[in-house]
């Protein structure tokens, strides 16, 4: 069966990277005065308490260790040049942190600040629980500094309620491996679809049992399926939304046409199938029995810790299926909120220490020590980054091409309801054409009930 798996359930997942939790244990040791690294799963892991004489400001935030250690750097900046504002950090592993938001919200027991993930955003500015960007950050015309992508899920109703930190996008680029592909008299990356397609079936291996031994282009989960989709009705020039831009429509010849192709990948040429492995795509790619996986670029470094020893790898820029660039959609990554029921001078220190953060030399360097793909524009191409992570190449060619993926209300329910279509086609229980518009359906319901009335 295809796999729910995502980038977001794998920031909760890493702390099984002994290197990098290690890593991020000693530089956790620089936040300052009261830290208090106990704690268990539901409390957390209190990285600093509060400290009697200064404003102190709440933050939560996940356990990702990547992301833990670029916070405490953040803090340690911060504090030195504001001695008179402390930053009471706190982090929680990431199943724990979404119900946390829920519950503390509902309670009004809730941190200053909140390293959200932007699809959240939307929901909770709606309800009216997140403070306004204030006018002295640039308002809502802040959001010009960030990609529309990056930042379109921290807009409501024209103002911006929080500045995001990643672009968080899962198009553009494809885990390639060289070596495997030489093998199989392929010595050029695939440069258009139909390279791609007969590529993904020369690099397809099986026994002489007929069982498969190497998959040609592994993207058999939840985010891949459903990002490609909506990508390549998108090249097409059509577009999954319905002119009231609240519902989806996938009645077009556009995104009809899309998901037979996509379908066709496993029913027709069979470049991989979701009962052959069990696993991510980008796990199978690391452990050599994928040649191509589709992921996002945040598995370069996630596949680089979790398999050390794997060196056949390559980051390719992923041919258009239409046109000529890959159009794309994506969620809104990870960002900073502030909590509307906050205290006057704390929502003030708060919104200080996310504009310091957002500073360019900060912002890079965050996203240098996360691996993240930079929200801002200015860092687009920026050197220093290409230095330390050369694949961001592939991405940053693709980012103005990008669009914020929308307001799709319940983030799970919309990527399980077309997995699932996928799966039903996958296995001849459905025709392709049923099932999309079974999907269509089940995700117009959703949106019914929990749209906003007019």
């Amino acid at each position: 069966m295809t796999r729910p798996y995502s980038r977001r359930r794998f920031l909760g997942q890493s702390l099984g990277l002994g290197a990098a939790t290690v890593a991020g244990s000693a530089l956790w040791t620089g936040c300052g005065s009261g830290s208090d690294q106990q704690g268990d799963d539901e409390q957390g892991v209190v990285v600093s308490k509060p400290v009697e004489g200064k404003l102190n400001v709440t933050w939560w935030t996940h356990n990702n260790p990547a992301f833990v250690a670029a916070n405490v750097e953040m803090i340690r900046r911060f504090e030195e040049e504001n001695p008179d504002v402390h930053i009471v950090y706190q982090h929680f592993p990431y199943d724990v942190f979404s119900r946390k938001l829920q519950a503390g919200y509902r309670a009004e027991n809730v941190a200053d600040i909140q390293q959200m993930f932007g699809t959240w955003v939307t929901e909770y500015a709606k309800n009216g629980l997140l403070d306004e960007v204030p006018a002295s950050l640039g308002g809502s015309k802040a959001a010009e500094s960030f990609w529309p992508a990056a930042v379109g899920a921290y807009q409501y109703k024209d103002k911006l309620y929080g500045i995001p930190h990643e672009y968080n996008l899962e198009n553009g680029g494809l885990l390639f491996n060289p070596r495997l592909a030489k093998a199989s008299g392929i010595t050029e990356p695939p440069s258009t679809w139909e390279e791609l397609v007969e590529a993904g079936q020369r690099l397809t291996k099986r026994n002489p049992k007929g069982k498969v031994t190497q998959v040609g282009l592994a993207f058999t989960a939840s985010d891949p399926i459903t990002f490609t989709f909506l990508s390549m009705i998108l090249q097409r020039g059509g577009d999954y939304w319905d002119a009231d831009g609240v519902h989806v429509n996938f009645h077009s010849s556009q995104a009809q046409q899309a998901w037979i192709d996509e379908t066709e990948l496993v029913t027709r040429y069979q470049v991989d199938n979701s009962t052959w492995y069990n696993g991510d795509p980008f796990e199978m790619f690391f452990r050599g029995r994928a040649a191509m996986a589709k992921h996002g670029p945040w598995v370069v470094e996630a596949g680089k810790a979790n398999f050390p020893k794997f060196t056949d790898l390559t980051y390719i820029a992923e041919p258009p299926y239409a046109g000529d660039v890959v159009k794309f959609a994506a969620e809104s990554g990870w960002g900073e909120v502030v909590n509307a029921g906050a205290s006057d001078e704390n929502r003030e220190a708060a919104w200080k220490f996310i504009e310091f953060m957002a500073q360019t030399d900060n912002m890079r360097d965050w996203n240098a020590r996360t691996a993240t793909v930079p929200a801002l524009r200015e860092l687009k191409d920026d050197p220093q980054l290409l230095q330390k992570a050369p694949y961001l190449e592939v991405p940053f060619a693709v980012l103005p091409h990008g669009r914020w993926v929308g307001q799709v209300y319940d983030r799970d329910a919309f990527w399980g309801f077309i997995n699932d279509a996928f799966v039903s086609v996958e296995l001849g229980k459905a025709d392709p054409i049923d099932a999309l518009q079974e999907a269509e359906q089940q995700i117009n319901a959703m949106i019914d009930q929990n749209v906003e009335p007019r």
